[in-house]
């Protein structure tokens, strides 16, 4: 009867009250659920990264392959540091993207997204020179990196001297060359290069390897040994086609192994040291690389890899930000920046194992 009677009390004090019992019950769920709402949006703010809270006064983006190499992510982290100073905020476009677009879709994103500047790793085909004029229409200065478009409207291009690289990688063949077979034999050479490349780069680099190459052999700095330079297109559209462009360059018919391979980008270094460890080559087929990854440097300390080329990546993507930066304030900036370059040995390869990044 007690029990009866409270329930009858607590009924009559809600009706006495002259609020609703659904009423009661929605409120307390909307109090509920604005609560949560408010704990889920300080959780987000606590866990936000503060550079993007950050208000910069231009964007650039950069666009540039192999997203995976250490060279070009050195150069966007260098890129984007050189940005941080100026206030300016720089995306590598094409990593941060889900899917992948190809490099003329990846500038008709920036061209549509209205970006300040624009960093691209070019080529000199006609549909680059097109995109690179709409840009510039739309009042966007384009910078080129590594490789160019000189035909185009672009503001400046930020590189390295080729030729003088190709004169290193040269001059290192001839000297290899007397360790190779014996006097009044052929040294074979194969220089791997980008079957799908239309930038002149490649080119300039290779006349130079030849033509240092034929002189040392024609002051017979090669003690009477010929050298055959041959130019091996491999498919460098991705690292799987690359490695096995080069796995069946190295485990070839004997006659047409070469006796150095010379490798002119990070992917085809790594590709050539991989397979020269896997098919028993160390010591007979001799790798150039190019590129100082900390992978590379070890392959250089432990005698698998002659040698590799180092292009100073900071110089690169500073350059870049600062010649777009130029250009927005007066209009015109330098047309060309190059980078340096050095070749890294047994005799020098501790010094930049101290100062290499963990990659692992």
């Amino acid at each position: 009867m007690n029990e009866k009677k409270n329930g009858n009390e607590t009924r009559e004090g809600v009706k006495k009250s002259g609020i609703p019992t659904g009423v009661i019950v929605t409120v307390f769920f909307l109090v509920t659920v604005t609560a949560m709402v408010i704990i889920f949006f300080n959780f987000l703010t606590s866990v936000e990264d503060p550079e993007q809270e950050k208000l910069y006064e231009k964007y650039y983006v950069m666009i540039a392959p192999e997203q995976e190499s250490s060279f070009w992510n050195e150069v966007y982290e260098s890129a984007r540091k050189a940005g941080e100073e100026k206030n300016i905020y720089v995306e590598w476009l094409g990593k941060s993207m889900l899917r992948r677009y190809s490099r003329e879709d990846q500038l008709r994103i920036a061209i549509a997204e209205s970006v300040d500047g624009i960093i691209v790793s070019a080529d000199e085909s006609e549909e680059m020179k097109e995109l690179i004029s709409l840009a510039t229409d739309k009042k966007i200065p384009v910078v080129t990196l590594v490789s160019d478009c000189p035909s185009s409207d672009r503001c400046s291009f930020v590189g390295i001297n080729n030729y003088n690289i190709g004169r290193e990688y040269g001059e290192r063949i001839v000297k290899l060359a007397k360790t190779k077979k014996g006097a009044g034999e052929t040294v074979k050479v194969a220089v791997l290069v980008d079957s799908y490349s239309e930038e002149a780069g490649q080119n300039i680099l290779c006349i130079g390897i030849q033509e240092t190459v034929e002189n040392g052999v024609r002051l017979n700095d090669t003690d009477l040994r010929k050298v055959e330079v041959t130019l091996v297109p491999i498919d460098e559209s991705n690292s799987f086609s690359t490695q096995e462009g080069v796995r069946e360059l190295v485990f070839g018919d004997e006659s047409l192994v070469p006796d150095i391979i010379v490798c002119l980008s990070e992917t085809e270094t790594t590709s050539a040291y991989q397979a020269v460890v896997d098919y028993n080559r160390v010591g007979v087929i001799t790798v150039l690389g190019y590129h100082d990854s900390e992978a590379i440097l070890n392959a250089i300390d432990r005698n698998v890899i002659e040698a590799t080329i180092s292009v100073d990546t900071d110089q690169l993507g500073s350059s870049c930000v600062g010649a777009l930066a130029e250009f927005s304030e007066l209009g015109h900036t330098s047309q060309y920046f190059t980078a340096e370059s050095l070749m890294i040995d047994a005799s020098n390869v501790s010094e930049y194992l101290k100062e290499a990044p963990n990659e692992g």
